[in-house]
């Protein structure tokens, strides 16, 4: 009688031990989930594309400039999206930005520059998207910054 019971005890544990590794890893799960609806390639065209014209230095054309670039961009090639984060950089005036831009400008642009991962060149945009002045972004982009902000968040995790 024993046998019989803790045979369905094992296969019971072994079945409810899958479950447990499954879930031991949330920012994962949260990761993939994210990663599938918001990479940063279309996370930096949100960025972009909620940005006025008018902050940056070119007008619109440096704005689409951007854009233009961003869309040859790997998904994958995280270099190429820490360098168009230091390209948005210099095309925006000095007065889309907040006072604490110019004490903060180097240490955040260093952060893009010298980026190992994508979770670096995310971590940095976003240290980067909160020095701009916010009347120079969209109505639009502004009513969704706190998700795009959790998004980043969750990139920054991926190492």
């Amino acid at each position: 009688m024993k046998k019989f019971l803790i045979l369905p005890l094992f296969i019971f544990l072994i079945i409810s031990s899958d479950g447990i590794k499954a879930q031991d890893d949330p920012v994962k799960g949260i990761i993939d989930m994210v990663g599938k609806q918001a990479g940063m390639n279309d996370l930096l065209g949100q960025f972009v594309n909620g940005i006025k014209p008018s902050a940056f230095s070119s007008g619109k054309s440096g704005k689409n400039d951007i854009l233009n670039m961003l869309s040859g961009i790997n998904a994958s090639d995280y270099m190429q999206y820490a360098s168009l984060a230091g390209t948005l950089a210099g095309a925006l005036k000095g007065t889309s930005f907040l006072p604490d831009w110019a004490s903060k400008k180097d240490g955040i642009l260093d952060q893009i520059t010298k980026a190992a991962s994508i979770a670096d060149v995310a971590n940095g945009v976003l240290g980067f998207s909160n020095m701009i002045d916010p009347k120079n972004f969209s109505k639009s982009f502004k009513k969704k910054k706190g998700s795009w902000d959790s998004a980043l968040n969750v990139l920054s995790m991926v190492k």
